[in-house]
């Protein structure tokens, strides 16, 4: 039978292991709200304090945003970010949490990291995260906040066969940049995980779907089976590995390399991309989103634990539209920095997003992971099949005779001396082709019934497969760690030399530079004999357009275009002749 929604959450609630080193774990949203501050953006005015530090309760903060029904408002926990002084303190601390990073820009390409190092400094001119506030953040967050207290808000819903439980995870703060040199650092931090259960027909119920929040995944992707070998499950228990900082959500254990795109730098991105595919073809296996901003979720899993039999164990509470908390307050859950790329803004609780549109992972759970089109059961998958039939017969017979009808219509106006109507003769087409549509389709429906459908595998639905990036020899990391440090600089410097005075020569000393970086690029990833062959072609590209550059200077466009198709004309004739031999 199926339990109470309480019973529901307890009996599927995730294990979640985080990274070594993390600093921030879920969290009460109502001791976050005591320590924090309410804003409100007044136009023409600015920010105005609506409820001071101290002030601020759940019950209160469902009345401001009651009263302010769209966006606008938001929390901000840390007044002051620490000074230089302060932050030095805070990491000589001895019980301070240690990571150490594992060369993030040794895993790309040297073209990633030239976008990698943009995007550091457009930081200087957007709105972000100032520095001390990760210090400050924590030093808050351990000292005002239980932080062996780790409550998620659970929510349940019925639809479409499914009761899907969705476990909401809240965070003081997300240091993903200042922690592991990730896109972006932000106060507060939303995740979540699904479990969707699919009833059966006996009236009880099983685990089938699962997703986890990701940084990069929709549809399809977000989802994975329940008997997925990348699963982990303690249990009824899946196990959720916690990326350090970002807190995503990953199915195996170990580091996940991906690339993030920002706005402004799109159409930079673009012509790298170009430049990529030609000169270094095999960075498209070696960075799973091509070239684009880099970063590593360490998603390790050797830190705490925490759910049932863990190191920690979860405390439910139940959530849903009716508590205030959640639907009246639209605001953001920490500062709003105004990041005109969004990723150093605070984000909205887990029923907005910042537009103050509703999330679609909270208004459509099946359908936001691509469950809609997926029966929860065989026997329901077959009676839609059933019910499907029955429509396509109707709609078989309906088109069936229009088809007759115009038809006989046609033939009618031609046989009485009548020009046959164009548009009904595309009527006709149309009908024609959608019943070949319609027949083949409850051809298909047919052959479903009468053979037993094949079971997909765990994987078929999936496009993208996030796996985690294979260890490197940590000596030759530790070389490609050293190098990616010192060839990016060393490429901006030589195209800053390309634009010295007196250039001719500088600028082919700037390009035999450039050159010779790409080529210990290619040594250290061990892909020079590739990158010699792209070079070689295109050395041969650049010898055959200089020679018809210059043929065009010496003898013309038009003697030059002829030459050209006699060039041509001789290389087919003569693989029509190597053709006429063979036979």
């Amino acid at each position: 039978m199926i339990g109470s929604d309480v019973d529901l959450l307890t009996a599927y609630e995730p294990v979640v292991r985080f990274t070594e080193g993390e600093l921030f774990f879920p969290a009460s949203v109502e001791e976050y709200a005591a320590r924090c501050e309410l804003l409100e953006d007044v136009p023409g005015t600015g920010p105005m304090v609506r409820l001071g530090r101290g002030d601020v309760t759940l019950e209160r903060l469902s009345v401001a945003g009651a009263a302010h029904p769209k966006p606008g408002q938001y929390l901000r926990f840390v007044a002051e970010p620490f000074t230089r002084a302060e932050q030095l303190r805070w990491r000589r601390r001895g019980d301070r949490p240690r990571f150490r990073t594992a060369g993030r820009l040794a895993r790309v390409g040297v073209l990633s990291r030239i976008v990698d190092a943009l995007l550091r400094l457009s930081l200087f001119f957007r709105g972000s995260v100032a520095k001390g506030t990760e210090a400050a953040a924590e030093t808050q967050y351990r000292e005002f906040m239980r932080t062996d207290h780790h409550p998620y808000y659970g929510r349940v819903v019925r639809s479409g066969g499914y009761i899907a439980l969705q476990y909401w995870y809240f965070y003081a703060f997300n240091d993903w940049r200042s922690r592991a040199y990730g896109v972006n650092d932000h106060e507060a931090d939303w995740e979540q995980v699904i479990i969707y259960l699919a009833e059966q027909p006996d009236g009880s119920v099983q685990p089938a779907w699962v997703v986890f929040s990701a940084h990069d995944e929709t549809g399809d992707d977000l989802r994975r089976r329940w008997d997925d070998p990348d699963m982990t499950l303690v249990g009824d228990h899946p196990v959720v590995h916690a990326g350090l900082g970002s807190h995503s959500g990953a199915y195996l254990a170990g580091e996940y390399l991906t690339t993030f795109e920002a706005p402004a730098f799109r159409g930079l991105i673009r012509v790298f991309r170009a430049i990529s595919r030609v000169l270094l073809p095999w960075t498209r296996d070696q960075e799973q989103g091509g070239v684009g901003i880099p970063y590593v979720d360490y998603s390790r899993g050797d830190g705490l634990s925490i759910g049932p039999g863990q190191d920690r164990e979860w405390e439910p509470t139940v959530i849903d539209d009716e508590t205030p908390w959640v639907f009246d307050y639209r605001g953001l859950w920490g500062n709003d920095t105004e990041d005109r790329f969004g990723g150093e803004r605070a984000p909205a609780g887990p029923r907005y997003e910042r537009s103050g549109a509703v999330r679609r992972s909270w208004g459509d759970l099946v359908g936001w992971s691509g469950l809609a089109k997926v029966a929860p059961n065989p026997e329901v998958a077959e009676e839609l099949v059933r019910q499907r039939l029955d429509e396509l017969r109707t709609e078989e017979g309906t088109v069936r005779v229009e088809v007759d009808d115009l038809r006989t219509k046609l033939r009618a106006d031609v046989a009485s001396g009548i020009a046959a109507s164009p548009s009904d003769e595309r009527d006709l087409a149309d009908r024609v082709g959608q019943r070949i549509v319609l027949n083949d389709e409850r051809r298909r429906l047919d052959a479903r019934l009468s053979e037993p459908p094949t079971i997909p595998g765990p994987h078929d639905h999936l496009r993208h497969r996030r796996l985690p990036v294979s260890p490197v020899p940590r000596g030759r990391r530790r070389l490609l760690a050293i190098w990616s440090a010192v060839s990016t600089p060393l490429i901006l410097a030589l195209v800053g030399i390309a634009f010295l005075p007196g250039a001719i020569t500088v600028i082919g000393l700037a390009a035999i530079g450039i050159l010779g970086v790409f080529v210990i690029e290619a040594i250290a990833r061990g892909n020079l004999f590739r990158f010699l062959a792209t070079l070689v072609s295109l050395m041969a590209l650049f010898v055959v357009g200089t020679t018809v550059a210059g043929l065009t200077v010496f003898f013309g466009w038009q003697t030059t275009v002829a030459i050209c198709f006699f060039a041509l004309a001789i290389v087919l004739l003569l693989s029509n002749l190597r053709e006429l031999a063979r036979d």
